[in-house]
C-alpha cells in the first residue's frame, strides 16, 4: 500500500490495506486538506452557508473517513505496533482540532452567517447547526485571552492523552492476568460450554488445563458458577484491582497518578471558562442542565428504592444460610449466590438459556422485531472487507427498499479486543452537491464467548441477547436518520444524557413473550422457547432490580461528586469518595481495602462519560416512559413504532427532546414508570418525582 491508498474513493474501508507504516502520513495529507479548507473559507468575502461550512463539511468528513477505520482497528485489533502510531496520529488530530476551535476568523465568519440577510432563509437544521458551531467555540475557549488559550489547548491535548494512557493501562492489566487450573474438581459447578472454552483458552497458550482471564464472560464463569470459593476469591482480586497499587500487579499499571492529574485539569478547564466546576460545564450539552437537579434525580432513585435492595440482600443472605450454611457473604459470595437462589426460585439459569438462543436465530428475530415496528429490512451483504473473518456486514432498507445505511457486526471474544460491547461509527448521513448522499455506516461491537469450533452455531445468553438489542439500538439511532448534515444526524448533537434512549428501550422488546418467541429456536429440536420456561424467565427480570439500580446510583453519585466537589491540591481523594458514597447509598456491602474500582471505570476517565455516567439511569427512565406507549399500542404496533421513529429517533439532535418526549409519552415523563416496570414498590411522595 502507497501512503496515498487511504484517500482512495471507495464506499467502504479497506482494512487489509491500512498499514500502520502509512498511516501518520495519510493523517498528516487529509488534515492538510483540512487546514488549507479553514484558510479558504476564512478568505470569502461572501459568507454564506454553501461557502463556509459545506467546504468543511466536505473536509472533515474526509478525515473522519480515513481516522475512524484506523481508530476502530486500534480497539478490535489491537497490538503495540498500531498503538503507538495510533498516539502519535491522535496528537496530530487533537492539534488541528484545538486549532480550528479557537480559531478568530472562522468564529467570526460563523457570527457574520448567523447576524447575516441570508441566515433567514436558512433551514432549520442549517441554523441549528449554526447554533451549535457558536456555542462549541465559546465551550472550546475562543473569547478567552491569548494565555488562557495556550493554557487551555494544553489541557486539552493533555487531557487526551491521559485518557489514551487510562484506557491502555486497563486493557494491559486485563491482558496480563490469568488463571491455570489443573485441577477438574477445583472447577466444580461451572458449566460444561464454559470449561470448554478454558480449556482451549489453554491449549491456545500451549498448556494443558483450563485457563480462566480477566476477560468478562471468563471471569463471570468463576464468580457465577464456580463452587470453590478460594478461586472465587482469587478472580475477584485480580479482577477488582486491575490498573492499581493493590492485586496481583500491583503499580504495574497504576492509573492513581492519572485519574488525579485527570480530575485535576477536567477542574481547571472549566474555571478557565467560568465554570465553578466540571459538571456544569459538562451538562451545557444535556437534558439536565442543573447540577442540583441532577444530583436530586439520583438521590430520588436512591430513596425509591434502597429499602427493596435491602430486601433483596436479607433474601440472598437467607437463603445462603440455609440452603449452603454460608453465614458471612464476601463480595466474591454474592453473584454466586444469586445464581444458586435465582435457579432454586424459578429453575432456571443462563447457561441453560443458551441452548434457546443461537446466534443466526436471535439475529433474525431481532430483525423481524425492528421490521414489524420501524418497517425497516436488513439484508447481510457478502462481498465487503472485514477486519477479521468472523465479522460479517448488514444492510438497512426502509419500507420503500431504500438503502438507508449500514452496519459491520463483530460479535465474538478476541484477546486483541477491547473489553465490553458498544457501537461506534464510520461515517454519519451527509448530502453532497451534485452527487450521490453519503448514507450512514456504523460498527456493532461485543465480546461474547464462543469457542472457534462453534462460531457456526455460537449460542448466547439471555444476558447476551439483551446486550446485542442494546447496542443495535445505537446503530438504528445512527442509521434511521433524516438528517442529512453529519453535525446533528443520527447520534451527533443529541443531549448526552439521552443518547442512551434508543439502546435502553430495545434491551425491554428481550422481555416480551412474543418477542422471545421469535428469537428463540432450541439449537438441536428447534421449537422456541415454551410458554413454560417464558414464564420463568419473566420472573427473573426484576430479579435482584433493585441491586442492579442501586450499584449505578453509586457510579453516577461518585462520578458527579468526584467532579462537583473537586479541590485544587488535593490528590488521593477519588478512592475516598467513592468508599463515602458506597458507605452513604449502600444498604449492606462496603468495599475491600484492597479494592480499585476507580482505576478501571473507564466510562468516566476515558470513553467521553466523564460528570455524565448519570445518563445510563436518566435515559433508562426516558425508555420506560416510552415503553408504557408501546405497550398500551402493542409492543409491536407499526403505527406507534413509526410514530417514535419518525418524531425522535430520526430527527437526531434538531427537535426539543423534552417535549416530543411528553407529547409521544402522552404525560409528564416521571420516575414512576422506571419503578413500575422494575416492579420497585412506588412511594406517593410527590416531592420524590423528577419529571420532564
Amino acid at each position: 500500500m502507497n501512503n496515498n491508498s487511504l484517500f482512495h474513493s471507495f464506499m467502504f474501508p479497506l482494512f487489509s490495506s491500512i498499514d500502520p507504516k502509512y498511516i501518520k502520513e495519510s493523517i498528516k495529507q487529509v488534515l492538510t486538506n483540512c487546514y488549507n479548507t479553514v484558510d479558504q473559507v476564512v478568505s470569502e468575502e461572501d459568507i454564506t452557508w454553501d461557502t463556509l461550512y459545506y467546504p468543511l463539511m466536505i473536509a472533515e468528513n474526509e478525515l473522519q473517513r480515513t481516522w475512524s477505520p484506523i481508530a476502530h482497528l486500534n480497539s478490535v485489533k489491537h497490538n503495540l505496533e498500531l498503538r503507538k502510531v495510533y498516539e502519535e496520529s491522535l496528537l496530530f488530530i487533537s492539534e488541528y482540532k484545538n486549532w480550528i476551535n479557537q480559531h478568530d476568523g472562522l468564529y467570526k465568519s460563523y457570527q457574520l452567517l448567523q447576524n447575516g440577510d441570508s441566515y433567514q432563509q436558512l433551514s432549520i437544521v442549517q441554523k441549528k447547526v449554526i447554533n451549535n458551531i457558536l456555542c462549541n467555540f465559546r465551550l472550546s475557549g475562543v473569547d478567552l485571552s491569548l494565555k488562557q488559550k495556550k493554557k487551555y489547548i494544553y489541557i486539552t491535548s493533555r487531557l487526551s492523552q491521559l485518557s489514551l494512557n487510562y484506557a491502555n493501562n486497563v486493557f494491559d492489566a486485563t491482558s496480563g492476568w490469568n488463571k491455570l487450573v489443573t485441577e477438574k474438581k477445583v472447577l466444580s459447578g461451572i458449566p460444561e460450554d464454559r470449561l470448554e472454552s478454558a480449556r482451549l483458552e489453554a491449549k491456545a497458550h500451549g498448556k494443558n488445563g483450563w485457563l480462566f482471564t480477566l476477560q468478562y464472560p471468563s471471569y463471570s464463569s468463576v464468580l457465577l458458577y464456580c463452587d470453590t470459593q478460594e478461586l472465587r476469591e482469587e478472580l475477584y482480586w485480580a479482577f477488582n484491582t486491575r490498573a492499581s497499587d493493590q492485586g496481583p500487579n500491583s503499580g504495574k499499571w497504576d492509573n492513581t497518578v492519572i485519574m488525579d492529574e485527570i480530575l485535576a485539569l477536567r477542574h481547571e478547564s472549566a474555571q478557565i471558562l467560568g465554570f465553578n466546576n466540571y459538571l456544569e460545564k459538562s451538562l451545557m450539552k444535556r437534558m439536565i442542565q442543573s447540577p442540583k437537579q441532577v444530583f436530586n434525580f439520583l438521590t430520588s432513585l436512591s430513596t425509591q428504592i434502597s429499602h427493596n435492595e435491602y430486601k433483596e440482600f436479607l433474601e440472598t443472605q437467607n437463603f445462603a444460610k440455609i440452603q449452603y450454611s454460608c453465614t458471612s457473604l464476601n463480595p466474591w459470595d454474592l453473584a454466586y449466590y444469586r445464581e444458586k437462589r435465582k435457579k432454586y426460585l424459578f429453575s432456571i439459569t443462563n447457561e441453560e438459556l443458551r441452548y434457546y438462543f443461537p446466534e443466526r436465530t436471535v439475529l433474525h428475530g431481532m430483525f423481524s422485531v425492528v421490521n414489524r415496528i420501524y418497517g425497516i429490512f436488513i439484508k447481510e451483504r457478502y462481498n465487503i472487507e472485514t477486519w477479521h473473518t468472523d465479522v460479517r456486514f448488514f444492510d438497512i432498507f426502509d419500507d420503500e427498499n431504500k438503502w438507508m445505511g449500514g452496519f459491520y457486526l463483530d460479535l465474538y471474544l478476541r484477546e486483541d479486543k477491547r473489553e465490553g460491547a458498544w457501537m461506534d461509527e464510520f461515517v454519519g448521513m451527509m448530502y453532497r452537491k451534485g452527487a450521490i448522499s453519503q448514507k450512514p455506516i456504523a460498527y456493532l461491537t461485543c465480546n461474547f464467548s464462543c469457542s472457534e469450533n462453534k462460531k457456526s452455531s455460537c449460542l448466547l445468553t439471555h444476558n447476551d441477547v439483551i446486550t446485542l438489542f442494546h447496542e443495535f439500538g445505537h446503530v438504528l439511532h445512527h442509521v434511521m436518520t433524516h438528517i442529512d448534515v453529519p453535525e446533528i444526524s443520527g447520534i451527533n448533537g443529541v443531549p448526552w444524557d439521552s443518547v442512551e434512549l434508543p439502546s435502553q428501550l430495545m434491551e425491554k422488546f428481550c422481555w416480551e413473550p412474543d418477542v422471545l418467541r421469535l428469537i428463540s429456536a432450541h439449537h438441536q429440536t428447534k421449537e422456541p422457547l415454551s410458554d413454560c420456561i417464558i414464564n420463568n424467565l419473566l420472573k427473573t427480570k426484576t430479579y435482584q432490580s433493585s441491586s442492579y439500580l442501586l450499584r449505578q446510583v453509586i457510579y453516577g453519585l461518585f462520578d458527579l461528586r468526584i467532579h462537583y466537589e473537586y479541590i485544587p491540591g488535593e490528590q488521593g481523594n477519588i478512592l475516598k469518595v467513592f468508599n463515602e458514597v458506597v458507605k452513604q447509598i449502600s444498604t449492606h456491602h462496603f468495599p475491600k481495602n484492597w479494592e480499585r474500582f476507580p482505576h478501571s471505570f473507564i466510562h468516566i476517565f476515558s470513553d467521553g462519560y466523564g460528570a455524565g455516567y448519570y445518563s445510563y439511569l436518566w435515559a433508562d427512565m426516558l425508555a420506560s416512559n416510552v415503553w408504557c406507549r408501546f405497550k398500551k399500542s402493542g409492543i409491536l404496533n407499526a403505527k406507534i413504532g413509526k410514530l417514535f421513529f419518525n418524531n425522535i429517533i430520526a430527527l437526531g439532535g434538531i427537535i426539543d427532546l423534552r417535549q416530543c418526549l411528553i407529547e409521544f409519552c402522552e404525560h409528564a415523563v416521571t420516575l414512576e414508570s422506571m419503578l413500575r416496570y422494575y416492579e420497585v414498590p412506588v412511594s406517593t411522595d410527590n416531592h420524590l418525582w423528577t419529571q420532564l
